[in-house]
Order: C-alpha cells, then structure tokens, then sequence
C-alpha cells in the first residue's frame, strides 16, 4: 500500500493530464499540492535540490515528497532522475546524523515507518540535507536540499489533508 500510494503521488507530479493538482501554497523552498483521487484527498509536498554534484552524464529532475497517508504516518520519497543501483542503498544526511533508504528503480524510501517519522523530524529541525544516491552504472550523485520553510509546508500539509 505505501508504495502504491508514493507512485500515485509521483504520477500527480510527473504528468500533466491525468489529474488536476493544487498548488495550495509555497514556503520558501516547498510546495504544498493536493489532489483528488477516487473522491479521497491526496496531500504532500515537495522540492528539488539547490545543489546538484557528482559524475552522473545525464539524470532526470531530483525530487523529494512527503505525502501524508490517511490513518498512517506520513511518507517520504525521493529520486535522483536515473536508476538507483540495486547493491546500494540512498544515504539522507542532516550534519553527522544519517538514514538509509532502500532504491527501487528510480525511487527511494525509508525502510519503515519509524525511519520515516525520524527524517521528518530532523527535517523541522535544520536548514538543508544532502542526498547522496549511486546510479546502477556506478555513477554518484549528490543532492543538497534546503529546508527552509518546510516546517511551515509541513505545518500546511496537515493542516490541509486533516480535514479529509
């Protein structure tokens, strides 16, 4: 189920015809959308890197969204724009504190629901993180994503998606 409802989300973002999204608002670096999808309420937000390094040729747009899943704890996803190696895992780092998500293709979460409740947290906390993923040609990426105004975007999310 979570990870049905991350590709619905990625889906909302990445096409343009198949369903309407709301851009609800704008904090600093994160956007806040929601949808509607079999008369249910789809809500997260997302952002793209300030700082893209690393040896990669060619990569898609990097992303990362936190969607709120109804009765659940609320999901983290990101992607680097090309195919995660699968012998890897996709390194989140705040300063010295670092998680570990699982690739699969071109997408990554958190290995559970507790990990995902952690990286939110430190995400309210501090002004950036880096992301650091390796393509399966052994190319290395590394994503800085700043957090500004996510706490605020967070903030919106729920206040958005509790009323459902």
């Amino acid at each position: 189920m979570k990870l049905s409802i991350t590709v619905f989300a990625l889906c909302m973002i990445l096409s343009q015809n198949v369903f309407a999204q709301e851009l609800i608002e704008k904090f600093h670096d994160w956007n806040v959308f929601k949808s509607q999808r079999g008369g249910k309420a789809v809500c997260y937000i997302a952002s793209t890197p300030i700082k893209r390094e690393g040896n990669y040729n060619k990569r898609g747009e990097p992303f990362f969204l936190v969607t709120d899943i109804e009765n659940d704890a609320d999901e983290i996803t990101t992607s680097a724009g090309f195919i995660y190696s699968k012998n890897s895992n996709v390194e989140v780092s705040f300063g010295s504190k670092k998680f570990y998500l699982f690739p699969y293709k071109n997408m990554s979460w958190a290995n559970d629901k507790s990990d995902d409740i952690d990286i939110i947290k430190e995400m309210q906390k501090t002004a950036d993180m880096i992301i650091s993923g390796v393509t399966r040609d052994g190319k290395v990426a590394v994503d800085t994503y700043s957090l500004i105004g996510f706490a605020k975007a967070y903030e919106k999310l729920k206040q958005e998606c509790s009323n459902r």
